[in-house]
C-alpha cells in the first residue's frame, strides 16, 4: 500500500517536516510494510525553503546581511546548482518575526537585507531567482532592495534618499546607471498569492501596515508614499504597477520586483506544489493523509489542503485528516473524499497542551492509523 503523507506545519509547534516525519514514524511502527511518501507542504510562506529544498536537493547558503531595521544579521536562502536557481525568502532578512514588537517601526524599515542576498545569489551565478514575499516589515516598495542593487534615489533637490517607509513618498527620481547589469540577464518571479494593490484602501499600506507597526496618521502616510512612488515607476519605467494584482505584496515589493527586476509575479501555492510535484504524488498514492494545526469546513478551501482536495478528487483517493483541532467535524465528512478525521488531543486537553506534546501525539496517531490500513491492506 502506498501512503501519501501531505502535510502543513502545525504553526507554533511543528513544521511541516516534523509533522510528515512523526506521523510516519508511527505509522511504521505498526505497518511496517507501508510504503510511504512524504510531502511536507507550504504556500510560499514559512516552511517553503524547507519543503522545496527537499523536493529540489538544494543547500541553504549562509549569507551576512541585514535585518530590516539595518543591524547584522545572517540569513539563508536556497541555492539548486544544477538549476543556477535561488529561492530567497524576502522573510528571512526583512521579517516581521525578527523584530521584537516594540521595534516594529515600518516608516524606518527596509527591504535592503533583501537585496544583499539577491546581491549573493547574483554572484553565486543564479540565472533564475525565486523571491517569496510574505511575512515582511517593511513597506518600502522595495527601495532598499533596489539600493542594494546599485539604484539610488533623489528626493527633489536632488539630495540622496535613503531606503525606509517614510522616504518613499520623497523620492522625485531614480538613477539607474549604477545598478547590477546582471539584473538584466536574469529571470526573477514574485512568488506570492495576495492580490492588494500597490496603494488605496485595499493596498498593502491600509491593509498590511497597521500590524507592522503602523499608527492611523502613519497608514495615511505609506499610503501617500506608494501613490507617490507609482507615479515615479510609472515615469521611470513606463509600467503603470497600480493595475497589477499582488504589486502591495511584501509593502510593494511586488511591485518592486516588476519594475527594479523586470520581474513576473506568480502564484506562490501554485509554484510550490507544481515544483514538490504533489499531482504526481496524489495519483500514485493509494491513501492521502494531509493536516495542518486546526482543520475546519473552510480549510480545504484554502490555499494549501484545496489544492490537496482538488488533486485527491480528480484521482479519487481516500483522505485522511489529522489536526490539532477539529471543528465542525459533521460538514467535514460531508466530503466524499475525506474518510478520516481525528484530532491529535487524547482526552480533555486545551489545543495548547496538544501543541506542546505534538510531535509524540502526531506519532501515537501515526499509529493508530498505520493499524487501520494494516487492517484494511491485509483484508
Amino acid at each position: 500500500m502506498k501512503i501519501l503523507i501531505a502535510c502543513d506545519s502545525f504553526k507554533d509547534a511543528l513544521s511541516a517536516k516534523k509533522v510528515c516525519e512523526s506521523i510516519s514514524e508511527g505509522i511504521f511502527y505498526t505497518f511496517p510494510e507501508a510504503h510511504i511518501m512524504q510531502k511536507p507542504l507550504a504556500d510560499g510562506g514559512e516552511g517553503t525553503l524547507e519543503a522545496l529544498q527537499l523536493a529540489l536537493d538544494g543547500k541553504y547558503e549562509f549569507v551576512p546581511t541585514f535585518d530590516a531595521l539595518h543591524r547584522s544579521i545572517e540569513a539563508s536562502y536556497l541555492w539548486i546548482a544544477q538549476q543556477e536557481t535561488a529561492i530567497i525568502e524576502m522573510a528571512k532578512a526583512s521579517g516581521l518575526e525578527l523584530l521584537r514588537p516594540e521595534e516594529r517601526n515600518v516608516m524606518k524599515t527596509s527591504t535592503f537585507g533583501t537585496g544583499v542576498l539577491i546581491k549573493h545569489a547574483l554572484d553565486r551565478g543564479a540565472k533564475k531567482i525565486f523571491l517569496t514575499v510574505g511575512g515582511s516589515a517593511t513597506n518600502d516598495a522595495g527601495m532598499g532592495m533596489a539600493k542594494a542593487l546599485g539604484y539610488q534615489f533623489l528626493d527633489e533637490k536632488g539630495k540622496s534618499l535613503e531606503a525606509s517607509g517614510e522616504n518613499v513618498g520623497k523620492v522625485a527620481s531614480i538613477l539607474t546607471q549604477d545598478i547590477d547589469i546582471r539584473i538584466y540577464t536574469t529571470e526573477f518571479y514574485i512568488a506570492t498569492d495576495v492580490t492588494n494593490p500597490l496603494f488605496g484602501k485595499n493596498g498593502a499600506a491600509f491593509v498590511y501596515a497597521p500590524q507592522k507597526g503602523a499608527n492611523s496618521e502613519e497608514v495615511e502616510l505609506l499610503n501617500h508614499g506608494l501613490e507617490q512612488i507609482h507615479r515615479i515607476f510609472k515615469d521611470t519605467f513606463s509600467i503603470d504597477t497600480q493595475e497589477i494584482a499582488g504589486a502591495g505584496a511584501g509593502g510593494g515589493i511586488g511591485a518592486g520586483g516588476i519594475c527594479f527586476l523586470g520581474g513576473k509575479i506568480i502564484s506562490a501555492a501554485q509554484w510550490v506544489f507544481e515544483t514538490i510535484g504533489l499531482s504526481t504524488a496524489v495519483e500514485e498514492a493509494d491513501i492521502v493523509i494531509t493536516g495542518e494545526g486546526r482543520i475546519d469546513s473552510q480549510s480545504f478551501q484554502g490555499k494549501v489542503l484545496s489544492e490537496v482536495l482538488k488533486y485527491a478528487k480528480t484521482y479519487q483517493k481516500p483522505i485522511f485528516g489529522i489536526a490539532g483541532q477539529i471543528q465542525e467535524l459533521d460538514k467535514l465528512l460531508e466530503i466524499p473524499e475525506v474518510v478520516y478525521v481525528s484530532a491529535i488531543q487524547t482526552g480533555p486537553q486545551s489545543l495548547e497542551i496538544s501543541l506542546q506534546n505534538c510531535r509524540e501525539l502526531l506519532f501515537q496517531k501515526g499509529k493508530v492509523i498505520g493499524k487501520m490500513l494494516k487492517t484494511i491492506h491485509h483484508g
